[in-house]
């Protein structure tokens, strides 16, 4: 039992970090870039295959932490009343309420529903494709609030997690 509560932990801090990883990238280098420089069609064709691709890693990882998440809850209290009655239920809780608040946010926020955040993208790279052009430039003003607070929402699950395990 104690071996699998291990691997739950592995998947559970590898899939955590590959969600909040790759939106500190997002917010941290690649908005700041789209907003203060010109970018190539190129660029911003490349930029869309890296987006569709980490889509499909925040799907996975979502999927992992929550399955993870409810099997270690599962094997930390013991039963579902625990997560009223004890302190260390009622950080899972909050850790579940900070992630679901995260993909709330996901789920609502307009930058998120293209195929990237950074306005523009798609139709340059679909465009792009379709035309076979390469040339030009494109300037994007991207400011994304949004995934910032949802970035914060992880953090503070993250913080809640050691607090637990502390």
């Amino acid at each position: 039992m104690e071996l699998l509560g291990i691997a739950l932990t592995a998947v559970h801090v590898l899939a955590a970090a590959a969600w909040l990883g790759g939106m500190i990238f997002h917010i941290v280098v690649v908005d700041p870039v789209f907003r203060k420089n010109e970018v190539s069609f190129q660029s911003a064709f490349l930029l869309a295959l890296m987006e569709r691709r980490f889509r499909k890693l925040v799907g996975a990882s979502i999927v992992l932490l929550v399955g993870s998440g409810a099997v270690k809850a599962y094997l930390l209290l013991g039963s579902l009343p625990a997560l009223w009655t004890t302190s260390s239920g009622r950080l899972v809780l909050l850790k579940a309420g900070l992630t679901a608040a995260m993909l709330l946010i996901f789920a609502v926020c307009p930058k998120t529903k293209s195929c990237s955040a950074i306005p523009g993208v798609c139709d340059v790279a679909a465009e792009a494709l379709l035309s076979g052009r390469g040339d030009g430039t494109i300037r994007e003003r991207s400011k994304v609030i949004l995934p910032k607070v949802a970035l914060t929402l992880g953090i503070a699950a993250m913080a809640a997690a050691i607090w637990l395990h502390g």
